[in-house]
């Protein structure tokens, strides 16, 4: 009686081994199996090979664990089943039917540790420590799949001809979306993997991913700039009004740029002490970008052109604003110090919960500051200011005391200036 139990337990482990091995390939996290093959684990290269192809490696399980129960449900009825007659025939009940009492017996004792010993102890373990589990485990599972090679060609070719049939197209690897990421960085942040200002720093770089340089620009209407046919007097009374540190140099009309100054270059060669200075031939060639170019793209061009300073163009070639390397730090991190931009208290928040807006605030740190529930930039309207979204989402220029109502908020506008929205209200809305 004894060895027919040893033998049922053997293959009770053994369908153990196959549903971890099936399980721990199937949860790995092919990144942590890529770093251990790179440090010459052996196994977790064989682990990757057998996870691209997991029609292979489930065909192996698939067979061992049912060649495995055919095998114990068999062994179970002709061994432990007769040997339990005997002792339930010694109840004088159950003596007439004391071969059906056994096998129902036989059959309930191995299900119960089938399920137990054979499927959810090993599949805790796996789920565990998937990584260590599968770089075990792969090595003789690729060797039971070489030597089982036929049987599981024909079930792989029969699970691919049923899966054309039904028009499923089989993953062919792991399909990371963006929100998959986020869930996994905020998992990373509440286990303490991330400190809360590190996780910040990857929500807003995340978020900025999604934004344009025109999210980001200046309106043109807010552009401090030379004229290089005004007289030297008339530009030193424009720097000496500005608090800025560079300035565009352009040939009677914004739209024509000839360049960049920096304000100490003419410091230093006299020019607000009266000596004529060459300002077009002191200007530094002004870099210009399409408005739809990503943020993130805008300072690989910063890197290249060795300049803080961009000038965002239409595709007509018109000005439409500048953007500067302070505007994508400002958005990454939070703060400015824009040597270019006008600062303002855009955003004021009073005692009662509402917002006094500048118009011209841009619609992402509007969104960011009144902490809009919004996934990504598709859901906002086709708007880079606060007040081009009102504009937007009335489909006209608006009128002073008129308002509109989104994402439960009730934006109103309060002061116009000509077709340009200046101020306006949000508050939450009943």
């Amino acid at each position: 009686m004894l060895i027919p139990i040893l033998i049922l337990g053997f293959f009770l482990l053994l369908n153990g081994m196959f549903a971890m091995a099936e399980l721990a390939l199937m949860t790995s996290r092919q990144t942590r199996l890529q770093a251990a093959s790179r440090a010459g684990n052996k196994g977790a290269t064989v682990a990757l090979a057998l996870a691209r192809d997991p029609t292979r490696f489930l065909s192996t399980v698939q067979v061992g664990i049912t060649l495995i129960g055919v095998f114990a449900g068999a062994f179970g009825e002709n061994y432990l089943a007769d040997n339990l007659v005997p002792l339930v025939a010694r109840v004088p009940a159950f003596e007439p039917y004391a071969e059906n009492i056994a096998l129902v017996l036989v059959v309930l004792a191995l299900t119960y540790f089938s399920l137990v010993i054979g499927e959810l102890v090993p599949k805790r373990i796996a789920l565990a420590y998937p990584e260590s589990i599968a770089a075990t485990i792969a090595r003789p599972l690729d060797a039971l799949s070489v030597a089982a090679a036929w049987p599981i060609r024909l079930l792989s070719a029969s699970t691919d001809a049923v899966l054309a049939v039904l028009r499923i197209k089989p993953r062919t690897g792991d399909d990371v979306s963006e929100d998959d990421v986020k869930a996994l960085v905020a998992r990373a942040a509440s286990t303490g993997v991330f400190t809360p200002q590190e996780h910040k720093l990857i929500q807003r770089t995340m978020r900025v991913a999604d934004l344009t340089v025109r999210d980001l620009m200046v309106s043109h209407q807010q552009i401090v700039w030379i004229d290089g046919r005004d007289s030297a007097d008339d530009v030193r009374r424009t720097l000496i009004a500005s608090p800025h540190t560079h300035f565009p140099v352009c040939d009677g009309d914004l739209d024509r740029i000839s360049g960049v100054v920096p304000i100490k270059e003419l410091i230093s060669r006299g020019f607000f002490a009266g000596t004529n200075v060459d300002i077009e031939a002191l200007a530094h060639p002004a870099l210009l970008v399409p408005e739809s170019m990503p943020a993130l793209k805008l300072i690989d061009q910063f890197q290249l052109a060795r300049t803080h300073v961009a000038f965002v163009v239409d595709e007509f070639g018109g000005t439409q604003g500048l953007v500067t390397m302070d505007d994508v730090t400002a958005a990454l991190v939070g703060e400015s110090r824009g040597s270019l931009n006008p600062t303002h208290a855009g955003l004021q928040q009073r005692e009662d919960g509402a917002w006094l807006v500048d118009g011209r605030v841009p619609v992402h740190e509007f969104v960011a500051a009144l902490g809009l529930p919004l996934e990504s930039q598709d859901d906002l309207p086709d708007a880079s200011t606060v007040g081009g979204l009102v504009s937007a989402l009335l489909g006209r220029i608006p009128r002073e005391a008129e308002f509109v109502r989104w994402q439960g908020w009730k934006l109103e506008v309060v002061d116009m200036d000509g077709a340009r929205v200046d101020k306006l209200l949000v508050s939450p809305s009943p």
